[in-house]
């Protein structure tokens, strides 16, 4: 049990932290997309405060999720348990393909905008300044990307993760793949 809530922290804390850097990076983007595309949870404009505060708000139950998913695929069953520390080189590279799938959608979504091929739809177009919607698009874009990429590579690696156990009892074979 100590393990399990070891590698839920684990990952609370760990989506936290990526969150919080994630949007110090798109804040500093579009900070309309934070002060007028979402609803205001501080008082501030402040693009560091902002993303800390957007980094820990909507983030903190993501990692509960991904830490009970982790745990359940480390630790359920009668195969070789996972404690917390083997999770960090995954948790690493999660957040690496997401970084680089983030950064890749922000640049797409900014040169599709830029191209005119790509715009804001009322109310949010006479709400950000025109000068402003390409870099809108791009937050957007990077927001959308890291949650899908993300929730797709965690389950992906929960699957390695708990077929790897199994594999190494039953299949006398050593740990999982890459992860």
């Amino acid at each position: 049990m100590k393990q399990t809530v070891k590698i839920i922290f684990l990952c609370t804390a760990a989506v936290v932290l990526y969150g919080i850097a994630h949007n110090q990076i798109t804040v500093r983007i579009s900070l309309e997309y934070f002060t007028i595309g979402h609803r205001e949870i501080i008082d501030s404009t402040s693009p560091t405060l902002l993303g800390i505060a957007w980094g820990i708000h909507p983030n903190w139950w993501v990692g509960l999720s991904l830490g009970t998913l982790f745990a359940i695929a480390g630790r359920a069953g009668k195969w070789p348990r996972r404690n917390a520390g083997f999770f960090i080189k995954p948790l690493l590279l999660l957040f690496l393909i997401s970084g680089i799938a983030a950064a890749a959608a922000g640049i797409t979504g900014y040169r599709l905008a830029g191209s005119g091929t790509l715009g804001l739809y009322e109310p949010l177009a006479s709400a950000v300044p025109a000068n402003g919607h390409a870099a809108y698009i791009s937050a957007l874009w990077m927001h959308t990307a890291s949650y899908t990429v993300a929730t797709m590579s965690s389950l992906i690696i929960a699957l390695f993760v708990f077929t790897g156990r199994r594999r190494a009892v039953e299949g006398g074979k050593g740990d999982c793949p890459a992860v």
